[in-house]
This record gives C-alpha cells, sequence and structure tokens, in this order.
C-alpha cells in the first residue's frame, strides 16, 4: 500500500482536474516545426528527431524488446479549419498508426487507429483532423517522377512562404545545368554539376515569378528511381492567374496547370511524357508515410494550406493517460504496468468504499472485457488478468458512484 501512495503523490499534479486543459499560452512565440523539402522522409513531426540515434524517429521511440514504436511526445496541431488540437502518435506497430487528439481542454478526444497497408504502393497517405476522414491522394510512386506543386520555402527572418514549382520522387536524383546564353548542354555537363537527392532541387527558381520569366539558360536532367535519365527544361510559366507550366521533356512540348492560385498538384512522368494525375483535395492535415520501412516513418503537416505544428513543452506522452475526470477531483485512476502483457494493476482512489466496474474497450469502443472490482475508502489496488488481449492500444474505463475515469494502455506481446 504504501508503494501505491507514493505512486499517486508523484502523480498528483499530472492528474488534477487543471492539468487536463493544454496550456497554450504564448504559443505565438514557440518554434515551428517545419516539413522538410530537402527530403520527403522528414516531416514536421520528426523535426526533432536524433538521426544518430536509430531508435529515435522524433515523434517515438523504438523498443527493441516490444518492436513497438512507442509515442513519446505531445504536439498542438493548428487545422486547415484553423482549429487548435493536441495530438501525439501514441505507437506504431504492424503497419499501424494509432493517433490520438482532443480539444484543447481535452473534450472530444479521439483515438484512430491509420493502417497504411492499403497504401503500401504509395508515398503517403493522408489523414483530415477535422473531418476525421482518410484520403487517398497520390499515385503510386513507381508510376511519378515530379510533382508540380506549391510548397513552402524558408526565407531567413521572414518564415515560409508558399512557391509554386516541382519536387522530385523519393529515390530520384537531379543535376540543374547552367549554360552559357545561346549556348549548348547535355548529359556529360552532369560531370560539372552533380546529381542531387534534395527533392527540391528543380524547385522554383527557373523563374523570376513576379517578372514572369522564365530562365532559359538552366536544364535539369532527372534520373528516376530506376535509373532512367532524362531532360527537362522550362520555356513558360501562368503565374498564380492559371498555374500553368509550360515544358519540354527530351525535347518534345508539353504543360500541366495547377490552377488558378496554383491549388492543384499534378504528377508527371518524365519516362513517359505524361501526366499521372491530379490532386484538387487539399482538405487534410497530416501525411502519414505509406511504404514498407521501419527506418523512416515521417509524418508531414499540411503547411502550404496553413498547418502549424509545435511541440508541447509537457513531452511526455504520459500526460495523456487520463482523458477524462471526475467531477470529484480527488478520485484518481491509474494503471501498470504500461506498456502490460499479462496482467493489469488498476491502481484507484475513492472517497468511500464501494463496488466500481472495470471496462477495458478497443479502439473502436467495443467493450473486449469487464471486471467489477472492489474499491476502498482511500487508495486501494486491482488486478485485471489481459493474457487473451491483442497487442494493440486499449482504453481503461472505471466507473463507479458519481464516478468515471478513463485510461489508455498498451498491451503487447
Amino acid at each position: 500500500m504504501k508503494r501505491i501512495a507514493t505512486l499517486f503523490s508523484m502523480m498528483a499534479i499530472a492528474f488534477s482536474t487543471q492539468a487536463q486543459n493544454f496550456d497554450t499560452t504564448g504559443i505565438g512565440n514557440w518554434p515551428v516545426l517545419t516539413n522538410s523539402y530537402s527530403t520527403w522522409l522528414q516531416g514536421a513531426f520528426e523535426a526533432n528527431r536524433d538521426f544518430n540515434n536509430p531508435y529515435d524517429f522524433g515523434w517515438g521511440s523504438y523498443d527493441i524488446t516490444t518492436h513497438i514504436i512507442a509515442g513519446d511526445s505531445i504536439y498542438i496541431i493548428k487545422t486547415v479549419n484553423g482549429d487548435y488540437k493536441a495530438i501525439s502518435i501514441d505507437q506504431y506497430t504492424s503497419n499501424v498508426y494509432n493517433v490520438t487528439y482532443s480539444n484543447l481542454d481535452k473534450t472530444n478526444t479521439i483515438t484512430k487507429a491509420l493502417n497504411r497497408s492499403n497504401y503500401s504502393a504509395k508515398n503517403f497517405f493522408y489523414y483530415s483532423i477535422d473531418n476525421d476522414a482518410v484520403k487517398d491522394l497520390e499515385p503510386d510512386t513507381d508510376d511519378w517522377d515530379v510533382v508540380f506543386t506549391k510548397y513552402l520555402t524558408i526565407f531567413p527572418g521572414f518564415g515560409g512562404y508558399p512557391v509554386a514549382g516541382a519536387l522530385v520522387n523519393d529515390g530520384a536524383q537531379v543535376s540543374e545545368v547552367h549554360f552559357p546564353v545561346g549556348g549548348t548542354y547535355s548529359l556529360s555537363d552532369t560531370a560539372t554539376f552533380p546529381m542531387s537527392d534534395d527533392i527540391s532541387t528543380i524547385g522554383y527558381e527557373w523563374k523570376d515569378a513576379f517578372a514572369g520569366v522564365v530562365y532559359d539558360t538552366i536544364v535539369f536532367y532527372v534520373k528516376d528511381q530506376f535509373g532512367n535519365v532524362n531532360e527537362l527544361k522550362f520555356n513558360k510559366y501562368g503565374g498564380s492567374a492559371n498555374g500553368k507550366f509550360g515544358f519540354t521533356v527530351n525535347g518534345v512540348k508539353d504543360s500541366v496547370a495547377l490552377g488558378a492560385g496554383n491549388v492543384d498538384q499534378v504528377y508527371y512522368s518524365l519516362e513517359s511524357g505524361a501526366q499521372i494525375s491530379s490532386n484538387q483535395d487539399q482538405d487534410w492535415d497530416i501525411a502519414l508515410y505509406a511504404q514498407q520501412s521501419f527506418s523512416n516513418l515521417p509524418v508531414r503537416i499540411n503547411d502550404v494550406n496553413g498547418v502549424e505544428l509545435y511541440v508541447y513543452p509537457t513531452a511526455d506522452i504520459s500526460y495523456w493517460n487520463v482523458v477524462g475526470l471526475e467531477e470529484r477531483s480527488l478520485n484518481v485512476l491509474s494503471v501498470f504496468p504500461n506498456p502490460a502483457k499479462d496482467v493489469l494493476n488498476i491502481a484507484m482512489q475513492a472517497d468511500m468504499p464501494q463496488q466500481m466496474e472495470v471496462k477495458i474497450m478497443d479502439q473502436s469502443g467495443r467493450v473486449v472485457k469487464s471486471q467489477s472490482v472492489n474499491a476502498l475508502n482511500g487508495v486501494s489496488e486491482a488486478r485485471v488478468p489481459i493474457a487473451s488481449l491483442k497487442t494493440g492500444i486499449y482504453l481503461i474505463q472505471l466507473s463507479g458512484v458519481n464516478f468515471t475515469a478513463t485510461t489508455k494502455v498498451v498491451v503487447q506481446p
């Protein structure tokens, strides 16, 4: 009993009613987390990742015992609709990202299991927090080389600014060859202008968008993920009026259009010399990596359409443990160990002896186990067998007289 009392004394602040609100005072001065536009493999959620630590994924850490990437950070996200939410990636296991988000007062707390299995041929699949919707917005990664799109570039002292340009697919390389006015160019020039893995090597600076001028002394050689090399040279840009890009591919003229304001995305195959698909749906908040990789699991944000991301100062994801406290602030629920395997210990504090009910629910809200427990006046503990539960995240709900508290637990194999 002394061990449980010590546990509660340590957690009293974290589990108070006041702690249920996410304090975003001064958020305008917090560092903004941004997507990388040098690589697809670093999204805003990975901005603080230590790439020298193979177990660090930015938003979580890999557990060599459970083989699960467990979330360790909470973020504040401003959605496309302008709403601020608290969000965390609780874990990644068996192709599933488990994501929790809520309002800043912790109302409307939602945990989603976002399965990438159906999108494994693509780079990313997408999720709208505002609409609670998973979206399939891009073609298979094998089918395209360049996406014409609007993206953010960072200007020192100014911040992110949206520009219209071209980004290459993951695995592609680009040589940006410069030649004199009236001069010639060839593939051999790539010896002087080496290939780069930077996805924004083509980018936007082949034009002066304000003057409507396309520079005619730049040509790009793009080596796709299969080793094919194609020549791309721009000759026209219609600006924000129509978002039209004019160019030649291996000397053959073609064009694509992003529409007024450059709002669309167009995926293009240089090897085929053809547009593969276009995307007009920009109503999403996060993009989750779909490729079969366990070394990179980037989660990007829809920054060009107003999504912003900040690390919440309380980084420990255990801050999420209580997703709804009862009216009586002295009643507390805790579970341990977490992650758990065979048995779950339920620690509780009540202000009167009573019988309580423990419900264990999966992420769809289905009750998978229930058990009655006796609570004493003060601190008490109950044990609930969980060996029959599958690996994953579960909600543990404890209900009594004028009392309901809920927490989360990870069940490991």
